[in-house]
C-alpha cells in the first residue's frame, strides 16, 4: 500500500507506530507490488482499472503523489491517463518515507525528466505554501500514523482551491465472505506493520473539513470510500 481507530473486533484498537511502519517496507519494490495487488483486491475490493480511472482525474500541472511507493501505481495512472488524452503534469513531486519503496520508484523513473523523488514524512514536507496543483494519496491513507498532521500539512503546500484525491479504506463491509476475506487480509497487514486502521466514512469526512477541505465528492465503492476534497 498512512483521530480514526479501527478494531478488528469490536474491542481491540490496532495501533502501529512509525518504526514499525518503516521496517513493513523492507522487502524489494517488486514483491510489495505483487502483495499490495493482492491487498488491494482482497480489502479495498475496487478494481485497479477504477482506481486508475478515478486518480488520473487530478493530475495538476504541478502534482504531488504522496506516499510513492515503489511507483509502479503512478506509472499506471500517467500511462492511463495519457491514454485517454488527459495532460500530463509539468512537475511531480513523489514523496515516501520507506527507502526501499523510493528505491524500487527512483529506477522505474531513472528516465522521467521531470519528477522528483524525496524520502521524506508527509507530516514534513520542504516545500513552501500553495506550491501544487494537485495531490493524490493512493492507497496509504490507512498507514499514516497521524493521519491529522498529514493533512494540515497538505493543505499547506496545497495553492487554493488544489483538489485531493485520496481512496479510504473501511471497516470490512459486504457479505460474509466479502468481510471474512478483508478481516484476514487486514489482520496481516496489522501484523507487518503497513495497516496502522481501517475507517468509517463519517468520522473521516469530518477529518477532512476539521482541516479546512471541502468535500467536492466522496462516495463508497466496495470497501473503499473515495474522497475529493478541495482546499478552501
Amino acid at each position: 500500500m498512512p483521530s480514526i481507530n479501527h478494531t478488528t473486533n469490536e474491542n481491540e484498537t490496532k495501533t502501529v507506530d512509525r518504526s514499525k511502519g518503516a521496517a513493513a517496507y523492507n522487502d524489494p519494490s517488486w514483491w510489495y507490488d505483487i502483495r499490495g495487488f493482492f491487498i488491494l483486491m482482497s480489502t479495498y475490493q475496487v478494481t485497479l482499472w477504477r482506481h486508475l480511472a478515478f486518480f488520473s482525474k487530478n493530475l495538476g500541472e504541478r502534482h504531488l503523489e504522496a506516499a510513492i511507493g515503489s511507483g509502479t501505481f503512478m506509472a499506471l495512472t500517467l500511462a492511463y491517463s495519457k491514454m485517454i488524452g488527459i495532460c500530463q503534469p509539468q512537475e511531480i513531486i513523489g514523496i515516501d518515507y520507506a527507502e526501499r519503496m523510493l528505491n524500487g520508484a527512483k529506477r522505474l523513473f531513472r528516465k522521467r525528466k521531470n519528477m522528483q523523488l524525496i524520502q521524506a514524512d508527509l507530516s514534513n514536507i520542504d516545500f513552501p505554501e500553495n506550491y501544487f496543483d494537485s495531490v493524490n494519496i493512493a492507497h496509504s491513507f490507512h498507514a499514516f500514523p497521524e493521519p491529522g498532521k498529514v493533512l494540515k500539512e497538505l493543505h499547506r503546500v496545497m495553492k487554493p482551491d488544489a483538489k485531493l484525491y485520496v481512496d479510504v479504506l473501511l471497516h470490512p463491509r459486504g457479505g460474509s465472505f466479502r468481510r471474512w476475506l478483508a478481516t484476514k487480509v487486514n489482520n496481516f497487514c496489522y501484523r507487518k506493520g503497513i495497516l496502522a486502521r481501517t475507517c468509517d466514512e463519517h468520522e473521516t469526512f469530518s477529518q477532512f473539513t476539521e482541516h479546512d477541505f471541502d468535500m467536492v465528492e466522496s462516495y463508497i465503492s466496495g470497501n473503499t470510500y473515495h474522497v475529493i476534497a478541495r482546499k478552501r
